[in-house]
């Protein structure tokens, strides 16, 4: 353990120097963000987290006594996504622009990088679920999933970074004894840089008007970087838990990201066009402070990691444990369509 120390408190340092330097050149250059309907802060806010992070993590990689070309395609990838990121942060990339550099990235891990996903596992207690032919658009279309989870998940003070750090804790004490050092590495470092931004980010002893955000870039960075290490982690014969396992870690945006296109399809909408009906949008108009909605989705988020733990732990049947999360996602998919129709109910009420 003692060999991964060093490159966590580089990262550490070299995200909050980076945050340091980086925020007075942020405001010059407008690299901030709004308020606006869905956006709920006031004044503009130097998005900048997601540069931080970046550069923590890099440096931390490039410092590291690992061989730096076992590392070569996931810098890539990263520095392709956090670069499009940046740009969609400061002129508002398209979407079709977006998804063809999401799509490049995803190219670039699967075919480059040889990361795939195989395995399902044994989701129906029937036997393995191999991919075979599959494996190269599943991988790709997981890959594009994890990047967009996180930041459709972004909407709220500490909340993507919170859920992100519960997921790669989640993955580190899972994963701590494992063969790929690669990914146990990244997954440490992102538990180095991601307090460093939630510090910033929720003002924890700090003043308010030095908040930032991660931005576009730190969510499809945090998201892609997920996607790595679940998919490393999780296949294989000398994989630290099984496919299924990787649900319950990333369990708040993945409900969340399904859960949103489901309801936009259902409604006519298209699935990239912004709302407010996200999770925490559903708890702010049923009157729960921003502090309380954080605190509940933490603690959700919590609970899911720590079942995968303990089914991962106690090797429950894969099957059990996909049932499990399939109910639950249901279970919260009617909830949250109660809660928008009382919503719904109270706004007409008041008019």
């Amino acid at each position: 353990m003692n060999i991964y120390l060093l490159p966590m408190l580089i990262a550490l340092i070299t995200t909050y120097i980076i945050i340091l330097l980086i925020r007075p050149l942020a405001v010059r250059i407008n690299l901030t963000d709004q308020p606006s309907k869905r956006k709920l802060h006031s004044g503009s806010i130097p998005i900048i987290g997601g540069i931080a992070m970046f550069f923590g993590v890099l440096t931390a990689i490039l410092v590291s006594p690992y061989d730096l070309n076992e590392f070569n395609y996931f810098l890539l990838s990263i520095l392709i996504i956090v670069s499009i990121g940046i740009l969609d942060d400061n002129k508002e990339v398209t979407v079709p622009i977006r998804i063809f550099f999401q799509t490049l990235v995803a190219i670039v891990v699967v075919f480059l990088g040889e990361l795939n996903i195989l395995s399902l596992g044994n989701l129906f207690g029937r036997g393995e679920i191999l991919l075979n032919g599959w494996v190269y658009l599943v991988t790709m279309v997981a890959i594009i999933v994890g990047i967009n989870s996180v930041n459709m998940s972004d909407g709220l003070h500490g909340l993507a970074g919170g859920n992100s750090l519960v997921s790669f804790l989640a993955i580190v004490f899972l994963s701590i004894n494992s063969s790929s050092h690669e990914s146990l590495l990244i997954s440490l470092l992102f538990c180095a840089v991601l307090p460093v931004f939630l510090i910033n980010n929720l003002c924890i002893g700090i003043s308010s008007n030095k908040r930032i955000f991660m931005g576009d870039a730190g969510s499809m960075f945090i998201g892609l970087s997920l996607a790595w290490v679940l998919i490393d982690l999780s296949q294989g014969e000398g994989g630290s838990f099984s496919p299924v396992i990787a649900l319950w870690l990333f369990a708040f945006p993945l409900i969340e990201i399904v859960s949103t296109i489901l309801r936009r399809l259902n409604s006519g909408m298209s699935p990239f066009k912004p709302d407010s009906s996200h999770t925490h949008h559903i708890l702010l108009k049923l009157g729960y402070s921003d502090k309380k909605t954080l605190i509940i989705l933490l603690i959700f988020s919590t609970i899911m990691a720590g079942i995968g733990i303990i089914g991962e732990s106690y090797l429950i049947a894969e099957n059990l444990m996909f049932l499990g999360f399939l109910l639950v996602f249901v279970f919260l998919y009617l909830a949250r369509i109660v809660a928008l129709r009382k919503i719904k109910n109270i706004n007409q009420n008041i008019e």
